[in-house]
């Protein structure tokens, strides 16, 4: 297994879309962060900016695990993989993995690169064990929605179009769902990781942050068990 993981975070680290995907999530992080002050005069709330933050990172881990599955499926090295693990679940496992860490990995930089542009403007800061939090709650968000990613490239195995359902969801469906019905939105992935970063709303009930991470957790592992299921069953020619 071990060898297994060190092959799939190779294959991750030399990916042509992790390095560009991360430049571009740090680049629209800061922009959202600094753009309204200093284009607009107009200072965002921080914790505003921290949650903006979280949200990219969560829709960039996604998008990064798609296109690395569903890319792998269609350019031969999910099948070099299998010649050294023939265990289907097991290499799928490992690279499920793979993408849990690497979500991580992007959440903390949205988090930091979010409080960063706070600094920057001079702005006074939420207090440290709120940073904690938020950054934790984005880590954890983006590091399960990795794996939502990943299983979303090997049920769709098409990488446009796995990308495509993320960024339709993400942005136009979940936001559409929570004008209707709010307390159906807490319950979907998008509401589960704002109660994940500590959202604060005057008008709707807010789960805890546990309750949150419980809910996403809850359609990681559907998502990456229907994952498993379709790889060991589909035909990889």
């Amino acid at each position: 297994m071990t060898r297994v993981l060190a092959a799939q975070a190779r294959i991750a680290a030399t990916t042509r879309i992790a390095v560009p995907g991360m430049l571009a999530m740090a680049v629209f992080v800061i922009l959202t962060g600094l753009a309204p002050a200093v284009l607009f005069g107009h200072h965002q709330d921080p914790h505003t900016v921290l949650e903006g933050g979280a949200t990219v990172a969560a829709v960039t881990a996604m998008l990064l695990g798609a296109l690395q599955t569903a890319g792998d499926l269609n350019n031969g090295t999910t099948r070099a993989v299998l010649l050294v693990e023939p265990r289907r679940r097991r290499g799928r496992g490992a690279q499920l993995l793979v993408s849990l860490a690497l979500g991580a990995g992007v959440g903390a930089a949205a988090a930091l690169l979010a409080d960063s542009t706070q600094t920057v403007l001079g702005r006074p800061g939420l207090p440290a064990a709120s940073i904690a939090a938020v950054g934790l709650g984005t880590a954890v968000a983006a590091s399960l929605c990795g794996v939502l990613g990943a299983a979303a490239g090997v049920l769709f195995r098409n990488a446009a179009l796995a990308a495509c359902v993320i960024v339709l969801w993400s942005y136009a469906a979940e936001p559409f769902i929570s004008t209707l019905s709010y307390s159906v939105y807490m319950y979907l992935p998008g509401g589960a990781r704002e109660s994940l970063v500590g959202h604060v709303s005057a008008h709707h009930y807010i789960p805890p942050p546990l309750a949150g991470g419980l809910i996403l957790a809850g359609y990681a592992l559907a998502a990456a068990l229907a994952a498993a299921l379709t790889f060991t069953r589909r035909d990889l020619a």
